[in-house]
């Protein structure tokens, strides 16, 4: 309640969260205050933080790399001869891009203009060109490398390693959802698909796809096979796409990688701020006894994990409305983390299905800020793209069905890696 009201007169979130940790702090805790500062030190004095700012700098780089062209020319190639061909271009270059951008915003600002403009100019009517880019960009956040999933570990204690891999086929599950969409609308509507030009050029725009492309395999193998960490995956990310950017492309000026160093230094920073607070508010709700009041609660009036789970989903559905992804995770983490503990639900499950949740929240009103910018790109009016997406709200959630569902989807492919927080 004190984090409520502190947000509606108007506080900025890490000062809301840490004046609601401090209200808190010296009503129910006998902690001293002199521990606030070591609480908040211990949320970003690890070497695993690091994996934010470099999975950031590391797909700045990639889109000041002129990547999103080769990589729709790629997707084209390979997918756009079937029915509405475009659209399963759309879907599949989110995929691809998802493991370079890792946010949502960045794929729909990225690639969403090459990919409006396109379908239009082939015969796709706006409505639907703009909401199958808006829809597909919830593929950013979900395919490693993922910022919420990495936030969500750190603030879960959940192994980072394994939630940038879990993401893996739940971002299969969704795209193939999103692809039966597209197929339907495709026969339904007659959409054109693209017809054969030459080998040559089908060769030539798969290689310009192909090193780009190639960067989640490399943070996928490499903590597979154990050869880097997750931070250190994403410092030879940063390395790759400087690589590609000055030496293969030439797009990389000094002047540029200058200008992406301090543009992430900006984004970076308020993030490792609210993980500060964020670590802080959790000890104090764990001193309080807070979670584990709301625990004995809840276990009086849910006696089902499933019953549980569908609660969870409908919450997180409202919370991504209208609260940025990053904030409310490191908001509700520590509250519901125990939750779910108490339940049964598994660390890496929690993870996929809560981020997925808010990802489905930022293309829905009134504060989706993948509308806006979709909205822009796509000039096209907010309550027409709304509308345009309703059939996509559907089966996005027929996918998160499954995804709760069947945690196994999640959790298998940490399992077969052996890799910390999959069982």
């Amino acid at each position: 309640m004190i984090l409520v009201v502190l947000f509606l007169i108007g506080f900025p979130v890490p000062y809301a969260i840490a004046g609601g940790a401090m209200f808190i702090m010296n009503f129910s805790t006998g902690m001293k205050w002199m521990s606030i500062t070591s609480n908040m030190i211990s949320g970003v004095n690890s070497f695993t933080i690091l994996c934010i700012p470099l999975f950031l700098l590391a797909g700045k780089l990639m889109n000041e790399c002129g990547i999103t062209d080769r990589l729709f020319r790629a997707a084209r190639a390979i997918i756009g001869w079937v029915p509405g061909g475009l659209g399963h271009v759309n879907v599949l270059a989110s995929f691809i891009f998802a493991g370079m951008s890792g946010t949502a915003v960045a794929d729909a600002a990225g690639l969403g203009q090459i990919e409006i403009k396109a379908m239009e100019d082939a015969g796709y009517d706006r409505d639907f060109s703009a909401s199958v880019t808006a829809a597909s960009s919830t593929l950013g956040p979900i395919v490693p490398p993922s910022m919420p999933l990495v936030v969500y570990g750190m603030v879960s204690g959940v192994s980072v390693g394994a939630l940038l891999v879990a993401g893996v086929l739940p971002g299969i599950v969704i795209a193939l959802c999103m692809a039966v969409l597209v197929s339907y609308y495709a026969i339904k509507r007659k959409y054109p698909r693209d017809k054969f030009v030459s080998w040559k050029q089908t060769f030539h725009d798969l290689a310009g796809g192909i090193l780009p492309a190639l960067t989640p395999v490399i943070i996928i193998l490499g903590i597979y096979t154990g050869i880097f960490t997750p931070t250190e995956a994403a410092a030879i990310c940063v390395v790759y796409a400087s690589f590609l950017g000055i030496f293969v492309y030439k797009e990389l000026t000094l002047k540029r990688y200058w200008a992406v160093l301090k543009q992430t230094v900006v984004e970076a920073g308020p993030i490792c701020i609210l993980l500060a607070v964020s670590t802080l508010l959790g000890s104090v709700l764990i001193k309080a006894n807070i979670p584990q009041t709301l625990i004995a609660g809840l276990m009086t009036i849910i006696h089902s994990k499933w019953t549980f789970l569908l609660l969870l989903n409908l919450a997180f559905l409202v919370v991504g409305m209208f609260m940025e992804t990053v904030s409310a995770i490191t908001i509700l983490t520590p509250i519901i983390f125990p939750m779910a503990q108490a339940f049964g639900v598994n660390g890496i499950h929690l993870g996929i299905i809560l981020v997925f949740n808010l990802m489905i929240g930022v293309i829905s009103p009134p504060f989706g800020v993948v509308l806006f910018a979709v909205s822009r790109v796509g000039k096209l009016p907010m309550g027409r793209l709304i509308k345009a997406l309703i059939p996509w709200f559907i089966m996005l959630l027929v996918a998160l069905t499954i995804l709760v569902v069947f945690p196994d989807l999640s959790t298998f492919v940490p399992s077969l890696m052996k890799l910390g927080g999959a069982a």
